[in-house]
């Protein structure tokens, strides 16, 4: 006897199931890759911020280190009744608005002629307390290299002329350099410094112990009347890691609001420093 076939239980999958599913994965996996490629953005911005950070703190630290110190000199007597006689009592810093024409000159630096970027001379008395020693135990410059002495009166002092300026390294990147007296070439303490701007808060004979201005090298008066120094580090990132989607838009060191096409992050910074050893005497 026949039997009849049974209907079988099982289906097979629609065309349009098909594409639903298919489309579904493909959002899924859309989302996932969005994530994934976002994520990845801002992994680079952050480590672009963090490396920016880093650098504009060791070139202000180095700044600030001998800032604190400008004009530090020894007591060698009393002048009058009651002042000291110092080791050194000129100018504690001079500055260039157009930069250093030789920054290793061994003698007096001199200004630039023409455009330029700022630049600064700090001037202290050194001890192996307050710099480097060397090997021979010798007080030493911002590069390491042992200070010659000078003598004053009886005494042996030693005296560290340190020059801060950019310039640009074989490889195309603005750097902060330092040079001395010594007349060793200069040499780099951070990367990716693309401008340097500095202010001197400068007193007057009236009011000797207080800054009533802040000023440009050119516009200063009197060197020995500075009593503060206010920086500006302009920093950028050291790969193009701004996306069409990011602001590339920044505050340079006026505050003013700047734009830039090369997709280079940036970012200023600033510190004010008092010359201690000025406000003292």
């Amino acid at each position: 006897m026949n039997q009849g076939r049974r209907p079988s239980r099982m289906h097979g999958v629609s065309m349009i199931e098909l594409m639903v599913s298919l489309t579904v994965g493909l959002v899924v996996v859309g989302a996932v890759l969005l994530s994934y490629l976002g994520s990845i953005r801002t992994s680079k911005l952050q480590a672009a911020y963090a490396e920016m950070n880093e650098n504009a703190q060791i070139a202000m630290t180095f700044l600030g280190r001998d800032l604190l110190q400008a004009g530090y000199a020894s007591p060698t007597g009393v002048s009058g009744s009651t002042t000291f006689a110092r080791s050194y009592s000129a100018r504690p810093v001079m500055g260039c608005d157009n930069g250093f024409a030789a920054p290793n000159t061994t003698g007096d630096v001199v200004c630039a002629v023409g455009a330029g970027k700022p630049a600064i001379e700090v001037v202290y008395e050194a001890d192996i307390r307050n710099t480097v020693p060397t090997s021979a135990g010798v007080p030493s410059d911002c590069l390491g290299n042992g200070l010659p002495a000078t003598t004053v009166g009886t005494a042996t002092f030693y005296f560290a002329y340190n020059r801060y300026y950019l310039t640009t390294s074989a490889i195309g990147r603005s750097e902060l350099h330092c040079a001395s007296r010594q007349g060793a070439a200069g040499q780099p303490l951070a990367d990716n410094v693309e401008a340097l701007k500095i202010w001197y808060g400068e007193a007057n004979a009236a009011n000797p112990r207080q800054v009533v201005r802040y000023v440009s090298a050119a516009n200063v008066t009197d060197w020995g009347q500075v009593l503060s120094v206010r920086v500006c580090l302009l920093m950028r990132s050291s790969d193009p890691v701004l996306t069409a989607e990011d602001s590339v838009t920044y505050l340079d060191c006026d505050s003013t609001l700047q734009s830039s096409a090369d997709r280079y992050a940036r970012r200023a910074y600033f510190t004010t420093t008092t010359l201690r050893n000025k406000m003292a005497f």
